[in-house]
């Protein structure tokens, strides 16, 4: 696939096959933008961009060290907990396992494909009051407080 007509849809496509999340990857491109992962979103569902995302990607892991059934196979281990995600090593010279089975089922997730991460909120339309309050002995007051009326009359 040649290379794509917009520099940054480029640039894009490269952090992001590069393992950076979207909107990461569009903050770092734009950093000036208000909403990078609403923006970052966009970018990511056309087809152009997925196209030559997809073509990075094949190209990285037909160069990796692991196999995509190799990594796949260590993460389903990782989360059936035989195998630990992280081994901290502690103050007292001693070794802990962390088991993370959640953060091993969402990378699997990723390299299968079937993650998107969270979808951008909504947006909600703001309604906005605006009261014009005036004390009782207000110089100017309104003209409705003027035609005051007798009760009975």
């Amino acid at each position: 696939m040649p290379r794509l007509k917009n520099r940054l849809h480029e640039r894009f496509a490269w952090l992001n096959a590069e393992g950076m999340d979207r909107k990461a990857a569009y903050t770092k491109l734009c950093p000036h933008v208000a909403d990078p992962g609403t923006m970052g979103y966009k970018l990511y569902h056309r087809l152009d961009v997925k196209g030559c995302i997809a073509e990075i990607q094949c190209e990285v892991h037909s160069r990796a060290l692991m196999g995509i059934d190799e990594k796949r196979d260590l993460l389903r281990q990782m989360i059936e907990g035989t195998i630990p995600t992280k081994v901290n090593k502690r103050r007292d010279g001693g070794v802990e396992a962390v088991f993370d089975m959640l953060g091993a089922l969402v990378a699997d997730a990723k390299i299968a494909g079937e993650f998107d991460g969270p979808k951008p909120p909504e947006r909600e339309t703001e309604i906005g009051m605006t009261f014009e309050v005036y004390h009782r002995n207000h110089p100017n007051p309104p003209r409705e407080w003027m035609q005051v009326g007798r009760i009975g009359a």
